[in-house]
């Protein structure tokens, strides 16, 4: 209990104090809260003496009853707005965070991390954080200090009571220990499935497009509702196993009361309490424990938050991919494979001791069977993963001497999976150079052929896109992205099947957009289109994550090899046609 409030503490920063002021606040309000109590002791004092009321009487009693409700009024709003702007600001800062982390992290860790994990984290842990966190915070410290408060006035009034009320309360930190540590058990289990169950629906829905397409729409379901029903289960198995620790942990403080009122009563028999103060102690019976016994019913929700805040710590946890690296500028944009191996996961090598140099200023294309490792080479080259062997230098600066801003600011990407933003065309185009003027983005546009298509929608370059470019056809997609890389005028162009899904007509205009595009600059194009390659000054045949063929087509053709059975495979495909 204690840990998760100073981990929240911790991470709140300057903002705790803040959290400590509201600490403050709410110390007060449960010294003012027992006002009302001393008024009732006022006014049986004053009956049990068979002394009339006065006006001064009917004054303080009415004055005590009136300060107690105003003052607990401003304090409780001030506990309130200290704790809860405090955690709105901290879960803002760590929305933030999370976002720069995320940003920050290689690709292997989402290679490696399931979606909807980090998916759970980013939204459900911190909207709990958002919307839980004060609140179970104040409900925690409120009873803490109400607790010290209450014993610190029964003692006075009366040690032997103020010992019955302690023990109790100690009683109760037994069974509370034990709900601790069951908590932390079943919340973590809660928090697994639910992240499954999470990662089960992003599956469907993602995927919903081929399973109405084999018409599984119904079928397809069984692993989506087990993913529920495990979900169902584990809150289940939540309440039912916190039920009769529930039980036992409120039953204590009901005998702990029960002997309160009884020994009072024997007390009050013998003459060692008169009946004021055995009245007040009555009354006070009933509500002494609420404070202590909330602090109980929070257990659950408290270690789902110590089960976010561990989540969230996790992430935030990982290493960035550029720890270490500077803000290099570069004078030349060669870039030199050496002896680089690489293997996602410590798996299979997908590149094994490969070696060449892609000149500045040039254009060199990749070539070879699917999963042999070309995407990968591109991917390499803007860092999204580190390599195990070698070294991947840039203008004779080794990638991971970088920042990843200070790497990627060098680099344009057109790759063959498009992903667009769910914001207007304008802002998708912008994306790479948010400072470009609307004229520039028409522009880039028209030399990427799509400025025809964008000006027949009915809100031209303001039209919102669906999210991952939804509402566009993929050659639409494709031909936005390439407007998006010329925008952004970077020294280095990576293409990976930039004409993939464009019809042969735009194709034409689209090569000439992009020669216009690599002017003066480094090329690595990939490319399974042999006669959109024939100018490169270098070809790079890459097959089974090694190096096999390099030169010049006129030469490649000429060799026996991948490239010329590719090259032949094309030509023969030309003369192809349907038998009559």
């Amino acid at each position: 209990m204690l840990k998760v409030i100073k981990r929240v503490l911790r991470l709140s920063g300057d903002l705790s104090k803040r959290i400590y002021a509201s600490f403050v606040f709410s110390f007060i309000d449960s010294i003012v809260a027992m006002f009302p109590v001393g008024a009732v002791f006022y006014t049986l004092t004053k009956i049990q003496n068979n002394k009339a009321f006065t006006g001064n009487d009917w004054l303080v009693l009415f004055g005590i009853l009136i300060i107690s409700l105003v003052v607990r009024m401003v304090f409780k709003y001030l506990v309130y707005s200290f704790q809860s702007t405090a955690g709105f600001e901290f879960v803002s800062r760590e929305r933030i965070t999370l976002g720069d982390k995320l940003r920050n992290v290689g690709m292997g860790f989402f290679h490696e991390r399931n979606m909807g994990d980090i998916t759970t984290t980013v939204t459900t842990d911190l909207n709990f954080l958002e919307n839980y966190s004060m609140h179970l915070l104040d409900r925690v410290t409120t009873g803490m200090v109400n607790m010290v408060v209450t014993s610190i006035f029964i003692l006075m009034f009366d040690w032997r009571l103020g010992v019955i009320f302690i023990l109790g309360v100690l009683c109760s930190f037994l069974i509370y220990g034990r709900m601790q540590e069951k908590g932390e058990e079943l919340t973590a289990k809660q928090r697994q499935v639910q992240a499954a169950s999470v990662e089960a629906t992003l599956e469907y829905v993602q995927g919903i497009s081929v399973i109405k397409s084999f018409n599984m729409a119904e079928k397809n379901l069984s692993g989506i509702e087990k993913a529920y029903e495990k979900s169902m289960e584990a809150s289940y198995a939540l309440e039912r196993d916190f039920a009769p620790m529930n039980v036992a942990y409120s039953m204590v403080f009901r005998v702990a009361a029960c002997a309160i009122i009884l020994v009072s009563q024997i007390f009050a028999l013998g003459g060692e309490l008169d009946f004021s103060s055995l009245a007040v102690i009555l009354i006070a019976s009933f509500s002494i424990f609420n404070s202590v016994e909330v602090m109980g019913q929070m257990t659950a929700m408290i270690r789902s938050m110590e089960a976010s805040l561990d989540r969230v710590e996790r992430i935030k946890g990982e290493k960035n991919i550029d720890d270490g690296g500077g803000d290099i500028s570069l004078k030349s944009y060669d870039i030199v494979f050496d002896h680089v191996s690489f293997s996602y996961e410590q798996g299979t090598k997908i590149l094994d001791d490969v070696s060449f140099t892609i000149p500045q200023g040039g254009m060199t294309a990749i070539v070879g069977p699917s999963g042999g490792g070309k995407t990968t080479i591109t991917r390499l080259i803007s860092r999204f993963w580190d390599i195990q062997g070698g070294s991947i230098t840039i203008g004779g600066k080794d990638v991971r001497e970088f920042t990843s801003d200070s790497l990627l600011k060098n680099m344009s990407m057109v790759f063959q999976n498009v992903y667009l933003f769910k914001d207007t065309i304008e802002n998708n185009i912008k994306f790479g150079c948010p400072e470009a003027s609307h004229e520039q983005v028409v522009e880039a546009a028209k030399k990427a052929r799509c400025h025809d298509f964008i000006s027949l929608l009915p809100e031209g370059y303001n039209t919102m896109i669906g999210e991952g470019g939804s509402t566009l056809s993929g050659g639409e997609k494709q031909r936005i992205s390439i407007a998006r890389a010329m925008l952004k005028n970077a020294p280095i162009v990576l293409l990976d099947e930039a004409t993939a899904s464009v019809d042969p007509e735009n194709e034409v205009y689209l090569q000439q957009a992009i020669s216009t595009l690599v002017k003066d600059k480094t090329l690595i194009v990939i490319a399974h289109r042999l006669s959109t390659i024939r100018d490169a000054e270098q070809i790079l045949v890459i097959d089974n994550g090694k190096l096999v063929q390099h030169g010049k087509h006129d030469e490649l053709v000429l060799q026996e090899g991948i490239y010329q059975k590719y090259w032949n495979i094309r030509q023969n495909a030309k003369a192809w046609k349907v038998a009559q």
